[in-house]
């Protein structure tokens, strides 16, 4: 299913979601180019042509797309990161490059549908107001774009792991909300850039099911065979993601969970049958994803007892 053996370019690929993609594309047999800022925080990594490069710098983008069909790109959280997009996106444009990219986006059958949706979007979370321009931005692009849309990351657990040592989900999902692992992203975005086929547009990859935080406390105390309590602590939380993430990652992050407490995501089955269909398997369900975060956790015990 590859294209014709070209290469395939990763931009994000030292993140959760474009390693996962690049993990995915290198199981798949596909020949990966992969531009970082940092190449020593790939190092280990087999498989993958490493090329040294900044978006801002439009030459090291336009190096960095010789030779390229398809490129994936996933919005870093920067302050410049409208400034980084039009580079890249323009620059996929000039070489004739297809686009992945993966994102927030609010989508609609029209523009004005989709500008209507970013407009009460941007009004719940007002730092990701920017994030809607980039992915509307790649989604009218000339690239025959694929704009993926996940849904709230069940890896973002991880963040709060000392809390959910203690026995406490701190994530404050008041009302029941669709998430994903970012595994199945990962995989949504490889069949993306190795199908040639896939028509353009922008497609959902979500979960099986939506989940408040209890729901998610009781999962968690099953897989640690202790009880987990949800617990809403602003100050809590916001000091766990200040110790996890930093720069413009840390405002995002409060912004998109500022949005979250409002509203309820449901689970689509249209949305679930496409991202069914894009795996070309079932979504990844939470509780499978806890109990394999459980058993890592607890596999450096169990090799010491040994």
């Amino acid at each position: 299913m590859t294209q014709d053996d070209s290469t395939i370019l990763v931009v994000g690929a030292t993140g959760t979601i474009g390693g996962a993609a690049l993990r995915a594309l290198l199981s798949q047999g596909a020949r990966v180019r992969a531009l970082v800022r940092s190449p020593a925080r790939m190092q280990g990594m087999k498989g993958v042509e490493i090329m040294a490069g900044d978006l801002a710098d439009p030459d090291a983008v336009t190096r960095a797309l010789q030779g390229i069909q398809v490129a994936l790109y996933v919005s870093p959280h920067e302050q410049s990161e409208e400034h980084l997009a039009e580079t890249f996106i323009t620059q996929c444009e000039k070489q004739a490059v297809r686009l992945v990219f993966v994102g927030v986006h609010v989508d609609a059958p029209t523009r004005l549908g989709r500008a209507v949706r970013r407009l009460l979007f941007g009004r719940m979370a007002p730092s990701y107001k920017a994030k809607f321009r980039i992915s509307e931005r790649a989604r009218t692009s000339s690239t025959r774009p694929i704009v993926l849309m996940p849904t709230n990351f069940f890896d973002n657990d991880l963040i709060f792991s000392p809390e959910l040592c203690r026995g406490q989900f701190i994530q404050p999902f008041n009302h029941p909300i669709n998430r994903v692992a970012a595994r199945d992203v990962g995989e949504a975005a490889a069949r993306a850039c190795l199908d040639p086929s896939l028509p353009s547009g922008a497609y959902p990859v979500v979960g099986p099911v939506s989940l408040d935080g209890p729901a998610c406390a009781a999962v968690w105390s099953e897989a640690l065979g202790a009880h987990v309590r949800y617990l809403v602590d602003d100050a809590l939380f916001r000091d766990a993601v200040m110790r996890s993430c930093s720069g413009k990652k840390v405002t995002d992050f409060l912004s998109s969970y500022q949005a979250i407490r409002n509203f309820k995501l449901p689970t689509s089955q249209s949305d679930l049958a496409r991202t069914t269909a894009l795996l070309g398997r079932a979504p990844t369900p939470y509780a499978e994803y806890v109990r394999e975060v459980v058993a890592e956790w607890r596999a450096p015990l169990a090799a010491r007892a040994s």
